[in-house]
């Protein structure tokens, strides 16, 4: 299964940056990919076992469950429902402290496709770079624009 993956580095600490990123209230101030971030069935926080749909500004929506929740390091995701082009579709952030105050951001996605393609999988993956190249700059921007109070 490819993994595409990318981090920056970001002032705070991983606690902090950790809850900011999985703040559901928050995601769509920072996140400027996605049009629609919300918990499922009622949850109020992200956590293992909960739903969340999020839908980009494009309309392609996925429906994801968390399947690995660890406080302030890692968390990860794999998709329940989404566009029929992937078979398997997952994601992860990871939070590593470097320097005082400063904290290296990792966004990763892990996918297989439903087809193979020569010309399609090289545009699957650079939509994909493109995608968490963005989401980490967006990430960073807000959080050095005050969008995160400590």
């Amino acid at each position: 299964m490819p993994t595409l993956e990318g981090s920056v580095l970001v002032k705070g600490t991983p606690e902090a940056l950790f809850w900011f990123s999985q703040d559901y209230d928050q995601r769509l101030v920072w996140d400027k990919y996605l049009g629609v971030a919300r918990l499922e069935h009622g949850a109020t926080q992200a956590a293992k076992g909960v739903e969340a749909y999020c839908e980009s500004r494009k309309g392609i929506g996925m429906t994801v469950r968390y399947i690995s929740f660890h406080p302030p390091t890692q968390v990860a995701m794999e998709m329940t429902k989404g566009p029929w082009l992937f078979r398997k579709f997952s994601g992860s952030w990871r939070f590593k402290p470097e320097k005082e105050e400063l904290t290296r951001v990792y966004f990763r996605y892990n996918f297989q496709v439903r087809f193979a393609g020569l010309i399609l999988n090289p545009f699957i993956n650079w939509l994909l770079h493109a995608d968490i190249k963005n989401r980490l700059k967006y990430f960073k921007e807000a959080v050095e624009a005050g969008v995160l109070q400590a």
